[in-house]
């Protein structure tokens, strides 16, 4: 294990910007009348970290920290910490390096690759980062329908959109009731869609973020060269 790693700048320097960005994976079966998170499993995250595409190695499980705690991104030393919780069939990964600018699509990426490596799964991938300005990237996959992806600038354009939202919403049963009693709008124009509340309804009761009552694992790790490149172009623009 070596701690070299593919950064061109200093642990001190200024992070610029925040966010979120997730991917969480729900493993069959989905019925009954709602989930019971098993404990979170340590081994079992630092296994699944270290299969995950945009990590070069796992250097050490640092603690553990709630679902519901922010990640604080100030310097970029802060950029090599990702976060884990398996519960169950539930595990998700908390990882800066999806943060996206439209250029290299880091969700869909890993959400591809998932989807191959958990075949049956339903997968959300959600990355909204806020550089000055906001850029989104959703990507919704559940079984039997073609996987759904929302990419862009809010309000403008281009827009990426890919998929059959309809099907995906019929697969959810997510009526428009539904949305809005969420108050989630899908407009007819893709720029102005709360994607990200869609993400949200698309997890529903298997979501973990946000829960005070989950743990997770908090790795230190080397990103592959490609992942730290487009976190220096992300997060450390004036570096």
């Amino acid at each position: 294990m070596s701690d070299t790693d593919f950064w061109s700048c200093p642990p001190d320097s200024g992070v610029w910007g925040s966010g979120d960005h997730t991917i969480t994976l729900v493993l069959p079966p989905f019925s009954g009348p709602g989930p019971v998170f098993a404990a979170h499993d340590p081994l079992r995250a630092q296994e699944f970290a270290e299969a995950f595409g945009t990590v070069d190695e796992v250097l050490e499980e640092v603690q553990s920290a709630s679902a519901a705690e922010p990640m604080a991104l100030e310097t970029r030393k802060d950029l090599d910490f990702i976060r884990v919780g398996c519960w169950g069939n539930v595990l998700a990964i908390s990882d800066p390096s999806l943060a996206d600018n439209g250029n290299a699509h880091p969700v869909l990426g890993q959400v591809t690759a998932l989807r191959d490596r958990f075949p049956g799964a339903r997968i959300v991938g959600s990355a909204h980062v806020d550089c000055g300005e906001t850029h989104s990237e959703d990507v919704i996959v559940v079984p039997g329908v073609p996987l759904l992806h929302s990419e862009g600038w809010p309000g403008e354009e281009p827009w990426t959109l890919t998929g059959d939202l309809q099907a995906v919403l019929d697969a959810l049963g997510i009526t428009p009731e539904v949305l809005e009693e969420e108050d989630v709008e899908l407009s007819g124009d893709p720029r102005y869609s709360d994607w990200e509340g869609l993400a949200r309804l698309a997890l529903g009761p298997y979501d973990p973020w946000g829960r005070a009552d989950l743990l997770t694992s908090v790795f230190r790790v080397r990103h592959t060269e490609s992942a730290t490149a487009l976190m220096e172009e992300i997060w450390l623009p004036d570096v």
